[in-house]
């Protein structure tokens, strides 16, 4: 038996060394100006508060009020007392019903659980997508403009659901933490979303958003370092997709700021047109968050 386990563990590095083709990953850009204190938090990964920057008003957001992250599925008992802690006292996920059932959340009883997803898989495309990168269907300039597309989507397809998310974490009364499953795209979104309202420039807001990069280094670098030596098992796969679907980039911001400039003219009428916040009422929600 033991002859066998090493004939099959031999087999493998054979194929692997032979058949894998060491594959060059990009080096992604990081968040630079970290003003947040480091918050670790068992099995949550990309977890931060946003807070301690400065606005165009010169006013300053209070850290400990906003918290964003990856999906709580992995969390165990004996962190909740470290959500508690920090008295995040509501939840919202931004995952469609099918993450939420494959991997729901794991989150002390007392807290306020709320789920709006701006984003329905229709048609099961994610799993399809996933398929068709296996088998090399789906290369990294597929999956760069599906990412952009994603973004450009997501501000405009779904405007009451986006409204209902931004209103709950604004009108929030305890320390709010919102997420999606890595924590990057959609939570990086509405991160901007709410930075925007409280009128934060952009390189402020893209700073924000490129430092999940920073927060998921370690994984991501540790999920490409696997792909790479197991690519004989789908040899037709496109490393860089996975690459492609793993970081944040400017680009993809840029997107959806984009298409709401092009459909609504400025990110100011889409926050008084679409998400229903008038100028009077921005002003509330700056001097509820900053100081």
């Amino acid at each position: 038996m033991n002859k066998l386990i090493k004939i099959s563990v031999i087999t493998v590095l054979f194929f692997c060394i032979f058949s894998c083709k060491t594959q060059h990953f990009e080096t992604p850009e990081y968040g630079k100006n970290e003003t947040e204190k480091v918050i670790r938090i068992k099995k949550i990964t990309n977890f931060r508060t946003i807070g301690n920057m400065e606005n165009t008003e010169g006013r300053v957001l209070k850290a400990g009020i906003f918290y964003r992250s990856a999906h709580l599925h992995k969390l165990k008992k004996k962190s909740f007392n470290e959500i508690e802690k920090l008295g995040i006292r509501e939840i919202i996920d931004l995952r469609n019903p099918k993450e939420i059932v494959q991997k729901p959340d794991q989150i002390p009883h007392h807290i306020l659980y709320k789920k709006y997803s701006a984003f329905e898989d229709e048609g099961d495309q994610l799993s399809q997508a996933r398929k068709l990168v296996l088998k090399g269907k789906v290369d990294a300039s597929d999956a760069d403009k599906r990412m952009t597309e994603f973004y450009r989507e997501y501000v405009t397809e779904d405007p009451e659901t986006l409204k209902t998310i931004i209103t709950a974490v604004l009108e929030s009364k305890d320390p709010v933490l919102y997420h999606c499953t890595a924590g990057k795209d959609r939570t990086g979104i509405i991160t901007a979303l709410i930075l925007t309202i409280l009128k934060f420039d952009r390189e402020t807001i893209y700073n924000e958003y490129l430092l999940s990069n920073n927060y998921r280094e370690e994984l991501v670098q540790k999920r490409l370092r696997l792909a790479n030596t197991l690519h004989f098992l789908y040899p037709k796969m496109d490393l860089q997709v996975l690459e492609k679907l793993s970081w944040v980039e400017k680009k993809y911001l840029d997107a959806a700021f984009e298409e709401i400039n092009k459909k609504y003219g400025s990110a100011d009428v889409y926050i008084e047109r679409v998400l229903g916040i008038s100028e009077h009422k921005r002003k509330e929600y700056i001097q509820k968050f900053t100081y």
